[in-house]
């Protein structure tokens, strides 16, 4: 019973590090998208597009791992 119990801890302990990954990644892909949309060089409409693009890759890159 404790090396099921040390097993089942052990998987948590892995997906927590699996999700703590995904998450630093998808953080990463907002902070990219956001610093887009302050990038003074771009065009309104460009920065808003691009940031849109980037954002929905990233929503995607998430489902991606969950399935």
């Amino acid at each position: 019973e404790d090396q099921e119990r040390g097993t089942g801890m052990l998987r948590i302990i892995k997906e927590n590090r699996r999700l703590r990954k995904e998450n630093a990644e998808l953080r990463k892909a907002i902070e990219e998208a956001l610093q887009d949309l302050l990038d003074p060089e771009c065009p309104p409409g460009v920065r808003i597009l691009s940031t849109s693009i980037r954002l929905e890759r990233a929503l995607e890159m998430e489902g991606d791992h969950h399935d």
